[in-house]
């Protein structure tokens, strides 16, 4: 308290008390002030603290509330029981976004590489299962810890349960995490399916071109782009409209100033100037 550094750097109960007093609805103290119990070997006097706090923060301040709950979630995890855990879900469940709840209990419990993960993952599915978010979630978890195949099924039980306006958003993460998770030649799939099926959606095709782009696949990613515009190819039948190719000449010449040669930029501009004399 003399040299004022207590309220910087707070080490004993006091402390948190005094600051907490003045700033009642702040999720870190009250975070921190937890991990100054478990630092005593003392658990219960942490979960203490986060019921403390749930009475404290005004009811309006919801994100300061639910980074509490996390915080008594992930203590429960590392400290509690299975029983413990599930009481304290539902509890927070009740006070909280449910679904925002599963979503990031599933995330600690991915990083903590906790063996009831996956579990955790199909509970939150089949409880929000018209929620897309969800699925996309299991199917990143999965892909990431290279279970391909398990990705698949989950990938088809999810459009099973969404509404068909939100099957495009879904398997379109689906391709992205097949790139970013190394299963390419999956992703490249996905994308021409999706893209056959909507060839209206510029945005779609924007997402593909980046990912082989970032991928390092240029030379595939200038074959893309040549195939959109040329008439001899129906292997991708886009149904742009002449404001989507201005945007799509304009994104190609882009790549060619970036990835290319002056003769690569001068073949943009004559598929275009063959565009315009065709429309």
């Amino acid at each position: 308290l003399a040299d004022g550094t207590a309220d910087e750097n707070p080490e004993t109960a006091a402390d948190f008390e005094r600051l907490l007093a003045s700033s009642p609805n702040s999720s870190e103290i009250w975070i921190l002030y937890m991990a100054f119990y478990l630092t005593l070997a003392n658990v219960p006097a942490a979960r203490e603290i986060a019921n403390r706090a749930f009475a404290r923060i005004e009811f309006r301040e919801e994100r300061e509330k639910l980074n509490v709950w996390c915080a008594l979630l992930t203590l429960e995890l590392k400290f509690g029981s299975d029983e413990a855990l599930q009481e304290t879900l539902d509890r927070a469940c009740q006070h909280n976004n449910p679904k925002h709840v599963y979503l990031r209990v599933c995330e600690m419990m991915e990083k903590q590489e906790h063996s009831k993960t996956a579990e955790m993952f199909e509970k939150m599915c089949k409880r929000f299962r018209d929620k897309k978010s969800v699925w996309i979630a299991y199917m990143e978890y999965l892909l990431k810890n290279k279970h391909n195949e398990e990705a698949q099924n989950i990938s088809k039980r999810a459009l099973l349960s969404l509404k068909p306006y939100k099957h495009v958003e879904t398997m379109t993460k689906f391709a992205i995490f097949m790139f970013q998770y190394g299963n390419v030649d999956k992703a490249r799939t996905i994308f021409e399916g999706l893209l056959v099926k909507y060839p209206k959606r510029l945005d779609l095709l924007f997402v593909y071109l980046d990912k082989e782009v970032k991928h390092g696949e240029i030379a595939r990613a200038r074959s893309i782009y040549t195939r959109v515009p040329n008439p001899n190819d129906d292997t991708l039948r886009m149904k742009l409209n002449d404001k989507q190719m201005k945007k799509f000449f304009k994104k190609w010449y882009h790549f060619e100033e970036q990835h290319g040669t002056e003769e690569s930029q001068e073949n943009v501009k004559d598929a275009a100037r063959r565009y315009v004399e065709q429309s």
